[in-house]
């Protein structure tokens, strides 16, 4: 059944068909996990309703926008509506399940973020766009990921000071090789001085 509490932005109108929608059925997003701020292809999972999918319109979150909408086989067309966040495909239809892949610059906030869903079919339109999971067939929940924080990558240390490792420890090369190359012009030093002591002895 369609939730009659789905708030769209004013791009579309539509009389929504009321549908009986099995309890697998569902709308997900591979990955389910990346780092806030990062750019990924998003992969929008559509599983079967019991009537084919014929479009398929995707809000995304505050902070995040489309950088790009790889061509779908078939005759599915996609449109990008910058001012209301909006990534469309249309133009096709597919009684099983379908993929449908953009190109996103993500948010900067970590947690998780929904993508409010409108799926498109033969026998009217399904609002994916419920905060909550369910489990249960009445459940209409908006697909989703969580972001997590960037990974630090530090530069590698340009002095010869000691090493942190990984874990936790501290390694002593740096040290070593700076001193080994004191005792190098220590000796060197110390040789010359030698022979000049030596030649001016009678």
């Amino acid at each position: 059944m369609i939730r009659p509490g789905w708030a769209w932005p004013p791009l579309v109108l539509v009389a929504l068909a009321v549908l009986a929608a099995p309890a697998s059925a569902h709308v997900e997003i591979e990955p389910a996990e990346a780092s806030a701020s990062s750019v990924v292809t998003l992969e929008f999972v559509v599983e079967p309703e019991g009537a084919a999918t014929t479009g398929l319109v995707v809000q995304l979150p505050e902070g995040a926008h489309v950088l790009a909408v790889p061509v779908k086989a078939g005759t599915w067309v996609s449109s990008v509506d910058a001012a209301a966040n909006t990534v469309t495909w249309s133009g096709g239809s597919s009684p099983a399940a379908e993929r449908f892949r953009a190109k996103v610059q993500l948010p900067p906030t970590v947690g998780e973020v929904r993508f409010p869903t409108l799926q498109q079919t033969s026998a009217g339109e399904i609002a994916w766009s419920d905060a909550q999971e369910s489990d249960g067939e009445r459940g209409y929940p908006s697909p989703r990921i969580t972001l997590t924080a960037a990974p630090d990558n530090p530069l590698p240390g340009t002095t010869l000071e000691a090493a942190e490792r990984d874990d936790g420890t501290t390694s002593a090369a740096p040290w070593v090789i700076g001193s080994g190359i004191a005792a190098v012009l220590v000796i060197a030093v110390g040789g010359t001085l030698l022979q000049r002591k030596q030649r001016n002895d009678p």
